[in-house]
C-alpha cells in the first residue's frame, strides 16, 4: 500500500514534465533530423533513441533532483515506510514513466511511416518495441541507482564518460567481438532472443538490488 501512494504521489508531481520533454524530443530530434542524410536506413530510428536516451536521464533527474533539493527524500524516509518500499516506488514510477515517453515516441514513429513522411525502416515489430523499452528502461534505472548510491548532484556526472564508454563499444563493436572472443555470445543472443530480454532484466534487478543496499548503508537515512 506504501508503493502505492509513493508512486500517486510522484506521478501526480511529474505528469505534467512529459508534454514538454516529449516537445524537446521531438524538436532535438528534427533538428538533428534535418542535418543528417534522411534516407539511409537505421540512422533515423538511431537518432530517435537518442533523443529517447536524453529523455531518460531528464526523467531521473526531474524524480530524484527535486526531492533531494528540499530533502522530501529525508522526510519521507522518516515516515513509517522502509528503505525498499522507497526504492521499489521510484523505480516503478520512472518504469511508468519511460514507458509512456518511449510508447509516444514509437507512435510518431508508425504515423510518419504510415503517412509516407518516413520511408525508411525500421517497421514497429513487437521485438522491435520489446527491446527498445528494455534499453531505455535498463538506462533509466543505471542513473536511478546512480542516484540513490550517491546522490544526483554528484551522480549527475557519471553518465557523461560512461556515454562516451558506449558509445566507443558501439564504434568498435566488432573488433571487440574478435579480440574478447565474444561472437559466441552474440550468435547465442542472436539466436535466442528471449535470452537477451531475460538478460537486460537481470541488469536491470541488479540496479534496483545495488539502490535498496547503498540507500540501507546511508548515514543521512539512518
Amino acid at each position: 500500500m506504501n508503493i502505492f501512494r509513493l508512486m500517486k504521489k510522484d506521478i501526480r508531481l511529474q505528469k505534467s514534465f512529459l508534454i514538454p520533454l516529449l516537445a524537446i524530443e521531438i524538436t532535438g530530434f528534427l533538428i538533428f533530423a534535418l542535418q543528417m542524410p534522411f534516407m539511409v536506413p537505421g540512422v533515423m530510428f538511431g537518432l530517435l533513441h537518442g533523443m529517447a536516451l536524453i529523455g531518460d536521464f531528464l526523467l531521473c533527474l526531474r524524480t530524484m533532483a527535486s526531492e533531494e533539493k528540499t530533502r522530501a527524500l529525508l522526510f519521507i524516509k522518516m515516515l513509517p515506510v522502509s528503505t525498499r518500499e522507497i526504492i521499489v516506488a521510484k523505480f516503478l514510477v520512472n518504469f511508468l514513466l519511460v514507458s509512456t515517453n518511449m510508447c509516444a515516441l514509437f507512435v510518431l514513429w508508425e504515423v510518419a511511416l504510415l503517412s509516407g513522411r518516413l520511408t525508411v525502416g525500421p517497421s514497429l515489430t513487437l521485438y522491435v518495441i520489446v527491446i527498445g523499452l528494455a534499453v531505455h528502461w535498463l538506462n533509466n534505472g543505471f542513473f536511478l541507482a546512480l542516484s540513490f548510491i550517491f546522490d544526483s548532484e554528484r551522480a549527475i556526472w557519471v553518465p557523461f564518460p560512461v556515454l562516451f564508454l558506449v558509445m566507443s563499444v558501439i564504434l568498435n563493436f566488432r573488433k571487440l567481438k574478435i579480440v574478447l572472443h565474444l561472437n559466441p555470445f552474440v550468435q547465442l543472443l542472436t539466436d535466442h532472443r528471449v535470452l537477451l530480454i531475460v538478460l537486460l532484466w537481470i541488469v536491470y534487478a541488479s540496479f534496483l538490488w545495488a539502490s535498496s543496499w547503498a540507500m540501507a548503508r546511508k548515514r543521512i537515512f539512518a
